[in-house]
């Protein structure tokens, strides 16, 4: 459906697809797939033997290359209707530069129709008796991985693909930068891996979709990409990419971006798409670390451990994520950890060039690491360099609701050397604040620093208090994977080992 079709409906008073759909209905559709997604992992018999594909399709020199993502198809639910057909092979490569997608050959995007969508046939994605057996489950993850493995030419063939469909998109995407190449297919991974419940996994999709206002994409663009990527699954998985997987895979779609398109009309009445926010002070705390303590025009809600995307004038259009480094105060201010990356455009510039009276541009919140999932169980926090921001955020929520809610906190916090030990006297101040506080500083490669020394997630594993605990875990992918698998190894509950696993997810690289 193209957007002037979408509109005369309106006016006709057709009610869109995505309204049709309810949360309880996409919520379902995330848990039947998040349940067959773990019984394959339990019972490895159950999955499919891959089909060997042939070799991918090599997209054209001239394909774009990605940059910040439209939505991000992520866990989705299931009608047995697909996006349109597209014949796979390398013909399937188009012309980014084509005015029209209609001259090189390939059907306009469109979603199922309003008749269709209303049809109930049989689900793709299957209930969790039938999960660890059916095909459609094991496809989903077997496509992925011919697709992942493919790396940047999937990418590419994604975007030449949506390009040439719209090619009016090209402009909403900033200069070509490596960094966010596979942004996309990280979001992906997100959903593959099962990194998350299904109730924060929907919780986060609605939280997407708030941020991709933005970007001004309309729900009609998410027609655009669906296609997209079902062009791109078959032509890279082939002879994988079975009825099976394009039902399962089409019916997430439509379940995720349902719940992105539904949670950016509802947001739009009341919130801004973006936030301009002034930099009021920039604290220099070590060698490429600054602390920015920035003050927004107009109120941003935020909840503890959440992060958000940042804007410079140095880089339009391009966007960075970063936690927010404390709750939310009285005075609406807002403080970033900031590390300068190489390579990293926003994050040089967020160190190296922004004084105060600076101008940034702020996205919404994003993320569900949060305090309320504790109850009021004792916090573990383990933290590696910046990954500090929204760890401390958290534990100053819990000092705050103190009063009412009493309990110890234990924070190691890890960096290389001393001196990158950036946020030191802070803590120190925290811990003389609140007695149920205590601070254990760790390094990995300083000989004569006199703490704890070592790999800061195993040392909390190894002296970790006791395994009654919530666990917070922040910083580089790596560490927070490695963390996550001690802990849980020293006996602590998967379910109370928390982590943004929208910045693990994949191979997904952010500049603090």
């Amino acid at each position: 459906m193209t957007a002037t079709e979408a509109d005369r409906n309106r006016r006709k008073g057709f009610m869109p697809w995505w309204r049709r759909r309810s949360w309880s209905t996409d919520l379902d559709t995330l848990t039947r797939l998040y349940k067959g997604l773990r019984a394959l992992d339990v019972d490895p018999d159950a999955q499919h033997k891959p089909v060997p594909a042939p070799a991918p399709p090599t997209p054209s020199a001239g394909l774009p290359a990605p940059q910040e993502l439209l939505p991000a198809p992520q866990a989705v639910k299931t009608e047995q209707r697909t996006l349109p057909e597209l014949a796979p092979g390398p013909d399937l490569v188009p012309d980014p530069a084509a005015a029209n997608p209609h001259q090189t050959g390939m059907p306009s995007a469109a979603m199922p129709s309003e008749a269709a969508l209303h049809e109930e046939a049989s689900d793709a994605v299957p209930g969790p008796a039938a999960a660890g057996s059916d095909p459609a489950i094991a496809a989903i993850r077997e496509t992925f991985r011919y697709v992942a493995d493919a790396g940047d030419k999937a990418v590419g063939f994604f975007y030449g693909q949506m390009f040439a469909r719209q090619p009016q998109l090209r402009q909403m995407f900033p200069a070509a930068m490596d960094e966010q190449r596979d942004r996309l297919f990280c979001a992906l991974g997100r959903i593959v891996e099962s990194l998350s419940a299904p109730e924060d996994m929907a919780t986060y999709l609605a939280q997407l979709g708030r941020d991709h206002r933005k970007y001004q994409v309309e729900p009609e663009m998410y027609e655009v990409v669906g296609a997209s990527l079902l062009a791109t699954l078959r032509a890279f998985a082939r002879d994988a990419f079975t009825a099976e997987a394009e039902a399962a895979w089409t019916q997430v779609y439509l379940a995720g971006s349902s719940l992105m398109i539904k949670a950016a009309e509802e947001d739009s009445a009341a919130l801004p798409a973006s936030w301009t926010a002034e930099v009021v002070t920039v604290d220099h705390r070590a060698d490429g670390i600054a602390v920015l303590t920035i003050a927004p025009d107009q109120p941003l809600p935020f909840t503890a451990g959440q992060h958000l995307t940042v804007q410079t004038p140095r880089w339009p259009r391009v966007w960075r994520p970063y936690s927010i480094a404390c709750m939310p105060r009285d005075d609406g201010l807002l403080m970033l950890h900031v590390k300068a990356v190489p390579g990293g455009w926003v994050s040089s510039a967020l160190v190296r060039h922004t004084s105060p009276g600076s101008q940034l541009v702020l996205g919404p919140p994003l993320g569900t690491m949060t305090l309320e999932r504790a109850g009021d169980r004792d916090l573990l926090c383990v933290a590696g360099g910046t990954g500090l921001s929204p760890v401390k955020a958290i534990i100053e929520q819990a000092v705050r609701e103190s009063a009412t809610v009493r309990r110890r906190i234990y924070l190691y916090y890890g960096a290389r050397r001393r001196s990158e030990l950036y946020d030191l006297p802070d803590l120190w101040r925290l811990e003389d604040a609140y007695d149920g506080f205590e601070l254990i500083p760790v390094t990995s490669d300083d000989p004569a620093f006199d703490g704890m020394q070592g790999n800061v997630g195993r040392v909390a594993a190894r002296y970790m208090p006791h395994t009654y605990c919530d666990a917070y875990v922040a910083g580089p992918p790596q560490m927070v994977r490695e963390t996550i698998r001690l802990l849980a190894r020293a006996g602590l509950k998967n379910e109370r080992i928390h982590f943004d696993d929208a910045l693990l997810a994949g191979k997904l690289r952010t500049g603090g």
